[in-house]
């Protein structure tokens, strides 16, 4: 899968190829369709807020259920959602 990858405080985002992540107990695999920019993300980007590097940010997405993980029972494969960081 593509993601824009921020490698460090005040580094540009790059566009890495990655490898596709397999959901865990109770997660899905959400295929994103739209993404926003949050002002956090900035923050983290100016080193403003204590983040892991390597890091994909974008917490406010749209987008399509992939993949159930275990356990996931209130959605399915096609569903439509919208997430967020809250």
């Amino acid at each position: 899968m593509k993601a824009a990858v921020l490698r460090g405080v005040g580094r540009p985002l790059a566009i890495e190829e990655l490898k596709r992540p397999e959901p865990k107990q109770g997660e899905v695999l959400v295929k994103v369709r739209a993404c926003g920019v949050c002002h956090s993300d900035l923050h983290v980007m100016k080193g403003e807020a204590v983040f892991p590097f390597p890091a994909v940010l974008g917490h406010e997405i749209s987008g399509v259920v992939e993949r159930l993980g275990p356990g996931v029972e209130d959605l399915g494969e096609g569903d439509e959602v919208v997430c967020t960081f809250i």
